[in-house]
């Protein structure tokens, strides 16, 4: 006589037990890649705000190491134009140049190029307080191409730097 016993354990997972731990599994790597898609966007405007301040310091320094000093006479030298603080608000020829998203050089002057994914501006003022000029006030604009719209692309400002420089005898 054969005896059968009904007491065995299970020897796998309910079908419950595994549409459960699915359930799960699924949920984190949604939430993962959730997370990827966050990360990339994040790393995405970091690049582009790292660009912009490349862009925005390097003229910063071109324009700084321009003459602008006196002579052994005491006679005012420059190579730098002066241009108001109105050039930052639009484009105006010999203060804007337009760069791609790397920041390499598409075009010096108004229209921006179809590649142009910066705007740089600048302006270089003299010192309103001082009686014979012996200061600069250097300020530089870096805009980048945002979404398009009825007017064309939205311009979005990244950075804005501001730089002095003194007159001094050279």
């Amino acid at each position: 006589m054969i005896t059968v016993s009904h007491d065995a354990s299970p020897a796998g997972f309910t079908l419950l037990e595994v549409l459960v731990a699915l359930l799960l599994l699924t949920g984190a790597c949604l939430a993962v890649a959730e997370l990827l898609v966050l990360a990339a966007h994040t790393l995405e405007r970091s690049r582009t705000a790292a660009v912009a301040t490349a862009l925005a310091a390097q003229k910063v320094e071109q324009l700084r190491a321009l003459a602008w000093a006196y002579d052994v006479d005491g006679v005012p030298f420059d190579e730098i134009g002066l241009l108001p603080a109105g050039s930052l608000a639009a484009d105006v020829g010999g203060f804007v140049d337009y760069s791609d998203e790397s920041g390499t050089l598409v075009g010096g002057g108004p229209p921006p190029s179809v590649r142009a994914a910066f705007v740089r501006r600048w302006s270089v003022e003299q010192d309103p307080g001082v009686g014979p000029p012996s200061s600069l006030v250097i300020r530089v604009v870096v805009l980048h191409r945002g979404q398009p719209g009825p007017g064309g692309p939205a311009w979005i400002e990244l950075v804005r730097m501001i730089a002095v420089r003194a007159r001094r005898p050279s």
